[in-house]
Parts: C-alpha cells; structure tokens; sequence
C-alpha cells in the first residue's frame, strides 16, 4: 500500500486529538489543547461571510509583497519562449525548496549580555530570509554566459548553470562561512533605541544555527544530484501534477524534512531511524510542515496561476489534488486560531506560552498544540464549505460557480487566509504570545 503522507497527517493527528492513547506506557493521556465547537462555528462563519463578499477565499499572491523570487528578469539565451520558462521554473522552483529547506525557528527571541544597561533581540522574521535568499537568486538574472544550463524536454531534465547560487551544484558545496555571508549581505543592519531610563535596546537581524540550516541545504543539492539528475524539474515531473506525491518524492530524497514524532520515545524525530518503519508506524504522529508549505509555495508560484490553453510540459505545477494538503502546523496558525478562541489550552499551558518559556520539542504540549491546529483546520474547511452550501442553496440552484467557490475551499486556502491575518494582527500587536519551540521543522 503506497505512503500518503497528507492522509498520515489527517489520521495520525486526529487520532492524537480525539482517542485515548498509550504514550511511554501512560493510558488516556488527557491533551492539554481542546477545540471550542462554538467558537470554530462562530469563526467559520467569519471566513464564510469573507468568502460571499468577495465570490472566493481572498488570499493575497505567492509574491503580492515582492519578497520572493519570480524569474522574472531572468534572461538568457535558449531557443524559444518555452525553454526560457522551463529554466526560470527550475531557478524559481530551487529558490522555493532552499527557502522552505531552511525555514524555521528565527522567532525573535531577547536575549541578555552582560551589560545590564543593554538589552538584545533577534528581529528577524520570514520575510528578510526570503528577501535575502530572493537577492542571491537574482545575482546572476542578466548574465548571458552561463555554462552548464541544460534542458532536455524528452527526459525531463531542467539543469540551471553553476553560476547561480541556488544550482544543485552551488548547494552542495556550500559552507556555513559562505551562506553566512550570502544571507547577512541583505539582512538589515541593526537599530539601537535608548528608552527614557538610559537603557539600550538593540535589534539585530541574525540566522541563527547557521551550520544545520547548511546541512540542510547541502542535503537539498545532493538529493536532487543523486535522485534526480541535477533538476527540480525532473523532480516535479515524477509526481505527476499530484500534490500528494510531491510531499511523498521531498520525503524520501530529503531525511531533513522528515517531520515526525515517535510517540513511544517523546521525541522530535531523528533521522537515523529507518524510514520504511516510520511510514508504517502506529505510534508516529505525522506532521511534514515544510514538506507541505514547499509543494504548496511551488503550486502557487509556478502552477495556481499558470493559464495555458493547451496541456504542456510546463504544467507540471498544476497539482490536481492540492486540497489533499493539510494546514501546515508551525506557531503562526495556532497562535491565531487561539487568538479567536478556537483552540483552548489549559492554564498550566497557556502560562507556558503566555511567559514565553521554551517547550520541549517533541513534547506532548508541542504534539497537541500542532495536531490540534490540524484538526482544528480541517473542521474550519468543512464547517464553511456546508455553511456556503446553506446559504447558496436557499435559492434552490447550484450553479457552476457555487462549485467553484467550494473547490476554492481548502487547507492550504484557509491556511494562507489564517497566516496573513495573523500577520497583520502581530504587527499591530493585536496578538498574544506564540508557543516558542527549537526545533527544524517550524
């Protein structure tokens, strides 16, 4: 029986969330996360009356805020149109899986020196790591020399030239001195403000645990080299425009984002354990965050909204199952969803969160908190795909657009909808605290 990962996720976190289970020989272990139906009903019909304003689920554009790297620049000096596509699909779609490889834990944490008189914080954020990575990508956009650039439309082979930065080859030879450097060249520089007692307050804007987020990418070049001929491409067009599948080709080819818990050990992962096993595991919660996030960035980059009359080689992007992606459940989503009262923790929970105290990564707190963003998603889809149903039925008539807007509703859909109005809420510092985890894989 074929491994789907979204469908381990759906069941593995549901099972955490609604049944008793024996976790380190403890039975009925009572979760510290719960769902308010009420709530959930109350919010649902929020984000249904956004949906009937605006005939869809209005979420902004992959790159609406020009942090991302689009190709668009890109030039050079193959054949026909349809060749310049399929390179700035392959830079466009290694720029994605290096940005997703390496996205995780940079919350802003304040930190201490010595100096009493002076306090430090972390101000980096997602967009300076997609803003400087988009800026490497695009060094070499007006190049015409290029050597190596390879396509070969028959065996479905994309190969970017070595001279850009995000090329198989670049990665795997990469240091932690060199994307060091690479990145902090566009990080912004730090701001220091005095306050009134004569204290210091200094932001600066730092990648922290650069030597895994190096691995990691090393890892992302060497697996694409071994496993698929040097080319995203290649590797895009094995999973047969199914989202599903792509989750499933990331899995094996990268151990790095490999997102799992194995309940028996109470543990984040580790990636010596043998994969076959964890894919046929009973005690392991699945979760695949970046796995997840990296197919549904590249579809809406290089597959949402790609128009052809025509099927073509280029459509391999157009996933036909994206709805089958879950939530992805790092610490913006539920932080939000608590926000509007529909995840509840418990008060020795909530203190947790509320003082900013790190949990333990694998911990049952951690494994509620994500699985129950899950499930709690997975109910917001289906609560407002039957309130559209209700509303748009009164009138008797189905109509092929009222299909449309049910299609529109998704995971991914709600999941990006939830992200941008937290976003907005935190930057009003509307939002409360956000669990605080330190781990790879969010």
């Amino acid at each position: 029986m074929n491994f789907s990962p979204t469908a381990a996720v759906r069941e593995s976190t549901r099972r955490w969330m609604e049944t008793a289970r024996p976790f380190n020989g403890v039975e009925d272990i009572a979760t510290p996360v719960t769902i308010d139906d009420y709530a959930l009903d109350n919010f649902a019909t929020e984000i249904t009356q956004s949906i009937l304003s605006n005939k869809s689920l209005e979420v902004t554009d992959w790159d609406a805020d020009g942090w991302h790297y689009s190709g668009k620049n890109y030039k050079c000096r193959l054949p026909n149109e349809s060749h310049r596509e399929l390179m700035r699909m392959e830079r466009v779609a290694l720029y994605i899986l290096s940005l997703d490889a390496i996205n995780f834990c940079f919350w802003p944490t304040p930190t201490s020196t010595s100096t009493s008189c002076l306090s430090i914080k972390n101000g980096l954020e997602y967009e300076h790591l997609a803003i400087a990575l988009q800026k490497i990508a695009e060094a070499d956009d007006d190049s015409l020399d290029r050597e190596g650039e390879v396509i070969d439309v028959v065996a479905n082979i994309v190969k970017a030239a070595s001279s850009y930065a995000l090329s198989p080859t670049s990665l795997s030879t990469l240091t932690s001195e060199k994307i060091h450097s690479m990145l902090s060249d566009h990080f912004p520089p730090s701001t220091s403000v005095h306050d009134d007692s004569g204290g210091e307050h200094l932001t600066v804007y730092d990648l922290p645990n650069i030597e895994h987020r190096c691995r990691l990418l090393r890892e992302l070049g060497d697996g694409l080299i071994k496993h698929h001929n040097g080319s995203a491409f290649n590797m895009l067009s094995k999973a047969n425009k199914s989202a599903d599948v792509l989750v499933g080709i990331i899995l094996e080819t990268f151990p790095g984002f490999r997102d799992y818990v194995d309940k028996c050990n109470c543990s984040e992962n580790s990636s010596n354990k043998d994969w076959e096993t964890v894919k046929k595991s009973q005690w392991i919660v699945h979760f695949y965050k970046r796995a997840q996030i990296a197919t549904a960035d590249i579809w809406a980059a290089l597959g949402r909204c790609q128009a052809t009359a025509t099927e073509s080689i280029t459509d391999v992007c157009k996933f036909t199952d994206i709805n089958l992606l879950t939530t992805f459940p790092d610490y913006r989503v539920p932080q939000i969803l608590r926000h509007v009262g529909v995840m509840k923790y418990t008060p020795s929970l909530a203190n947790i969160v509320d003082t900013q105290e790190e949990l333990c990564k694998g911990c049952t707190d951690e494994i509620s908190i994500r699985a129950g963003t899950v499930l709690a998603v997975e109910k917001i889809v289906q609560k407002v795909k039957e309130k559209i149903l209700i509303i748009d039925g009164a009138s008797g008539v189905r109509s092929q657009h009222d299909l449309q807007k049910l299609d529109d509703i998704s995971a991914v859909k709600i999941d990006w909808y939830l992200w941008q109005k937290g976003e907005r809420l935190d930057r009003l510092n509307l939002l409360g605290q956000h669990h605080r985890v330190n781990t790879t894989f969010y």
